[in-house]
Formats: structure tokens, sequence, C-alpha cells
């Protein structure tokens, strides 16, 4: 079910069952000229709704404002620094919980949010006690043997073969496949290389590689290719889903936790 559609009663009716919510984190950012704005929190927002058919939850708003710095220098990116990001989405989870939705999954479908949704993982610690959980389940788009098994194209990244699929299955009506640039576009230009092969990061990796944001193939895309990758994703996060329902350790080990942390700290003099 999806929290914006229901009435209150309705929600709290799956509270008091002690459904799980989702929380599916996307962007604001260009991809490329033949997909839209929004392609990341659309796509999480789909799935994250397909799965709760098949699995009973509740799905949140999709989350538009998190990390898309390397986007800033293209039109349509909405860039939230790291730490105004982390106060609204922590505040977002007191309030989910608020009202009575103690496991929360956070559904990520954009590669900006991987490090930010760790450090919501170990900040949530920080901020014990809490009566509500977090679980982070591995980024489907990422998962290697998916794209391997449904895409040909020989590399990728960002509005490529395998969010362009996804996509014409989706939301055809939001694809331009006429407007997939020249394949030369999308190839990684190979700058800062030195550094890459040393394992040395920077700040401007993605913009390095690719300065119109467009990284892939997207011309071997097909709904056909979507259907089959969409399927499957949706079967993985409906387990996801009913694994987190199961789970009945999780919120104890973390009051476990905080009442070691609040000892620790009474025995220090510190006052939390």
């Amino acid at each position: 079910m999806e929290w914006i559609k229901i009435s209150a009663t309705e929600l709290a009716k799956m509270s008091e069952k002690g459904a799980i919510c989702i929380v599916p984190m996307g962007c604001l950012e260009k991809h490329s000229d033949h997909l839209p704005l929004g392609t990341d929190s659309l796509l999480a927002y789909k799935l994250a709704c397909l799965a709760a058919e098949k699995e009973t939850a509740i799905v949140f708003p999709p989350q538009h404002y998190m990390m898309v710095a390397s986007a800033a220098a293209q039109p349509g990116a909405i860039v939230f620094d790291a730490k105004l990001t982390i106060a609204i989405i922590e505040h977002l989870f007191d309030e989910i919980a608020r009202n009575g939705f103690k496991k929360i999954i956070l559904y990520n479908f954009h590669g900006g949010n991987r490090n930010i949704a760790g450090l919501l993982l170990q900040n949530h610690l920080a901020r014990q006690p809490r009566d509500y959980a977090l679980y982070l389940p591995k980024f489907d788009w990422e998962v290697e043997d998916v794209i391997a098994t449904y895409c040909q194209s020989r590399f990728g990244g960002h509005a490529d073969e395998w969010e362009t699929s996804l996509m014409l299955h989706l939301y055809p009506e939001m694809v331009d496949m006429k407007k997939v640039p020249a394949r030369d576009v999308g190839k990684p230009t190979k700058r800062l290389k030195i550094l890459r092969e040393q394992g040395i990061k920077t700040a401007v990796d993605f913009y390095a590689d690719f300065p119109t944001h467009y990284a892939g193939e997207a011309e071997y895309a097909s709904a056909q290719i979507g259907k089959r990758a969409v399927d499957k994703i949706v079967d993985r996060l409906a387990e996801v889903i009913r694994t987190v329902a199961r789970d009945e350790e999780t919120l104890t080990v973390q009051r476990q936790f905080s009442e070691l942390v609040r000892r620790s700290a009474a025995n220090a003099g510190v006052l939390l």
C-alpha cells in the first residue's frame, strides 16, 4: 500500500498489525536526454510498490533530495549537502516510527546515495535510544549477476541499458529512444586514470569520466529486458520484506546496545 494514497484510519490499522515501511530513495538529476530527471526516484518507488503487492508493507513517498552533487553541472539537479540530507531523512524516520512503524527498509535506487545510505545506518547507533530498526538491502541495480544476465552492453552506470530498459517497461511514456546519445558519448573519458589505477578516489571521479552525465549504451535497451529484470528485482525485494517481517532479534539487540551505551555513559558521568 502507498502511504500517500490511503486514509489515516487505514494507516493506523497497518501500524497496529506491525507492518513494515519502505522508504524509497532516489534523486533528481539529468539522465542523459532520453530519460526523465526523476528516473531513480520513479524506479525506486514503483519497484517498492510492486514488492509491497507481494508482501505486506507500506511504501512512503520517494525521497528526491539526496546525494547528487556530481550532477550539479547539468540542468535539473536538486542538490542538498550530506548534513541537510541526513537531518531531513532521520527526521522522517522518527516520524514514520511515531506513526507506529518500527521496521523501516531503506530502498535505494541511486548510485550517489551509496555512501550516505550506509552512514544512515551508522548514525542510527549514535542516535540511540530509538524504538525502531533500519534495514538496508543490497542495491538491486548494482547486482552484477542480474545485469550480466539481461544486458548486452559492455559497460554502463547511468541512463544506460539497465536503467533505460527498466523505464521502458515501467514508464514507456517517459522514454524517448530517439534522443539516446551516440555511443561514444557514453564512454568514459578516462581522465584521472592514474589516480583510479592506484585506488585513489576524488570528489570529481564521475564527472571526470562522464562530463555529459551519461554512462552506457542505452541503444541496447528494450521493454522485454526491463520486464525480466523488474520481475527479478521485485521478487528479491519481496523476499527482503518477508525476512524483515520475521526478524525478532534486531530491535532486541539494538535495545541491549543502547542500554550498554547508557550504562557506560552513566558510569563515566556523561549525560546522554
